[in-house]
Formats: structure tokens, C-alpha cells, sequence
């Protein structure tokens, strides 16, 4: 449909849209001439939103009212908008977002929940993170590091991060030859398998040497079988719930109860607002027959650390959320985490 528009069509289109976003209230043919077409008479300007209502992307909802925006509008209007979202926010905005993050070493779970809180706050929107199950992941290192009294740190590093630095007890008197050939054996024995395996790994399938060695093979199997079993599903973390419903268009008890009862189950938000297609900058999706949430918009993108994905993060918010404002902030987001991950593995190395 957006090949039937001329390019002054287009432009007015945007310009309400733009001010529907901002207002909430129906716009006029002279606010867009006066705030976006100067050069163009109002007759003009009235002239084409007629023809745009009847392309049917807008509508009037009352005879002497202004125009409002339709799914095919503010489809139009995203498509519009600049790939480089960062440059839609304020300086203050992103450097909010950077120092936010700045001091997390890796430590994924806390990252994802401060994910979707500072896209919360940014945004002004209900937002979400859904973390990655297992799939995928795998062990790239273990390492024993030494401590006093005949104690050690495990340190598990995956594809995905570090996922356990737990301390463990060593029997007898160790020494550093023993920590040197220990670690050297774990890394043997787990670093290139799939996390996702090792609820069903026995000691008994490797065929290596683990006399005096085997309480320590059992602990670090011990941590990685909890990790797996508290880790089997996607986490979802959901910031700002509630902020929905300060906008008009959920000011209706049966729309609020509706949006509230979805984005109380993790399970159904796992699997509605993750998208499989990860080559996709930003999936924005407009309507309920798109979003499955009526009168909301998604929009979501897919994080990577290398070609790893780690998860999916995004912003539910009303059909006319500030587009501009969301792509700009989950842009700024998306490189940020993937940087101080990149950085904290860096710092393992």
C-alpha cells in the first residue's frame, strides 16, 4: 500500500502521526500545515488526508474531530525511522544507559533484570527481557583458583558468560601442582560441551585418568546440574507493568485486566513476544492480530554477544508509542550489553 503514496502524502502522514504520539488527541489538517507544511495551503493538506482515510490509514472518529493514525500508519511511520537509534536519544539519555551497566562484570541474570528496569525507565513503557534457555550454550572454560584453609573457586565460563564462581573444599593438603593438574583435567573433561547435556552426564562416559581427582569432577558437575535445572526455561523479567495503564487507551477496566493477566504469565510471555528471526534489526509488531495484545504495540530486538544471542528485550506499550523514542533506546541498549559483556569475558581471559 505504501507504494500509492506520493511523497507529500507521506509526509503528512508522518507529521500526524507524530502529533497523535505526542497528543493523544485527533489532529487537525491546520496543526500539520502550521507544524510540518508551511509551504502548503490547508486546503490542500485537507485535500490529502481525505484521500489517506480512504487508502485506510486514518480515520476520522467523529464528524468535526481531527484524524487519528491506523495500523497501516504507524506501520508506515516505523519504517520511516532512522536505523540508528541511538542518535534519537538525548546525550543525558544515553550516557543514563551506559552508567547503568558500567560496573557489571558478567553476571548475566543481574544484567537482564537491569535491562528491562532501565528500559522501563527510559521508555515510560512496560518492558521485558526474556533470557535464552540453555540451548546452545556451551562450556568454554573451568578454572580452579586457590584459596586459604584448603579452599578453591570454581569459575564455569561459557558461550554465554560466567555462570558460577562457587567455592568448594579440598581434602588433604593441597598443593599448587595438584590446583595446576586439577584444572587442567576439568578442562579436559568439560570445556566444548553443551550445558544443556550435563543433567544427563555421567564421569563414567570420559575416558581419562581421575584417580584423586574425582570429588572435585563431582562438585563441578554437582554446580552445573543446578545450574541446569534452575536455568531449563526462558527467564522473563517484566519492568513497569503498571505504567499501561496511565495511558487513555487502557483506561477501560476489561482492556487493563486483560493486558495485566498476559503479562503476568512468564510462560505465555516467553512465547509470545520471543522472535526466532534474530537477523532482524528491531520486530515491531501493531495490533492485536500482530502483537496478540489488543491496542498495544511490541517491539523487540534480539541481543548478541558475537554471534551468540542472548536474549530478546523489548517494550509493550499503545499503538502510539513514541517509536522514535523506543527503537533509540533498545539500539543503545543492544550495544551496550553486548560491549561489557564482551569486555567482562575479556577480563576472565
Amino acid at each position: 500500500m505504501a507504494k500509492e503514496l506520493s511523497e507529500r502524502k507521506k509526509r503528512i502522514l508522518h507529521a500526524l502521526v507524530d502529533l497523535y504520539i505526542t497528543t493523544g488527541q485527533p489532529v487537525s489538517s491546520s496543526d500539520i500545515q502550521s507544524k510540518y507544511l508551511p509551504e502548503v495551503s490547508s486546503a490542500t493538506v485537507r485535500s490529502e488526508l481525505s484521500a489517506l482515510e480512504a487508502l485506510g490509514y486514518i480515520e476520522q472518529p467523529h464528524t468535526s474531530a481531527g484524524r487519528v493514525p491506523l495500523k497501516e500508519a504507524y506501520k508506515l511511520y516505523v519504517e520511516s525511522i532512522n536505523s540508528d537509534g541511538a542518535s534519537m536519544l538525548t546525550d543525558r539519555e544515553t550516557a543514563f544507559i551506559r552508567e547503568k551497566f558500567m560496573h557489571k562484570l558478567g553476571q548475566v541474570e543481574n544484567l537482564s533484570k537491569e535491562a528491562a528496569k532501565v528500559i522501563s525507565d527510559v521508555t515510560n513503557y512496560t518492558s521485558f527481557f526474556i533470557e535464552k534457555s540453555l540451548a546452545g550454550i556451551k562450556i568454554e572454560e573451568v578454572k580452579l583458583v586457590p584459596l586459604k584453609d584448603n579452599r578453591a573457586i570454581v569459575l564455569i565460563v561459557t558461550s554465554k558468560g560466567v555462570i558460577a564462581d562457587n567455592a568448594i573444599e579440598l581434602k588433604g593438603d593441597v598443593k599448587q601442582e595438584y590446583i595446576e593438574t586439577a584444572s587442567r583435567l576439568l578442562g579436559n573433561v568439560f570445556a566444548g560441551r553443551l550445558i544443556e547435556d550435563m543433567d544427563k552426564f555421567s564421569l563414567d562416559e570420559i575416558d581419562v585418568e581421575i584417580q584423586g581427582f574425582k570429588d572435585i569432577l563431582d562438585e563441578v558437575l554437582g554446580i552445573l546440574r543446578i545450574y541446569v535445572n534452575e536455568h531449563s526455561d526462558d527467564n522473563v523479567f517484566v519492568e513497569g507493568a503498571l505504567k499501561m495503564l496511565d495511558y487513555p487507551e487502557y483506561n477501560n477496566v476489561e482492556d487493563a485486566k486483560n493486558f495485566l493477566s498476559v503479562i503476568s504469565d512468564k510462560g505465555s510471555m516467553s512465547e509470545l513476544f520471543a522472535d526466532d528471526d534474530t537477523s532482524i534489526e528491531f520486530s515491531v509488531r501493531i495490533g492485536k492480530e500482530d502483537s496478540g495484545v489488543d491496542k498495544c504495540a511490541i517491539i523487540t530486538a534480539a541481543y548478541k554477544v558475537g554471534d551468540e544471542v542472548m536474549g530478546q528485550a523489548g517494550v509493550i506499550g499503545p499503538e502510539r508509542m513514541d517509536y522514535k523514542k523506543v527503537i533509540g533506546v533498545l539500539d543503545c541498549m543492544k550495544k551496550t550489553l553486548s560491549t561489557v559483556i564482551e569486555n567482562s569475558n575479556d577480563n576472565e581471559d
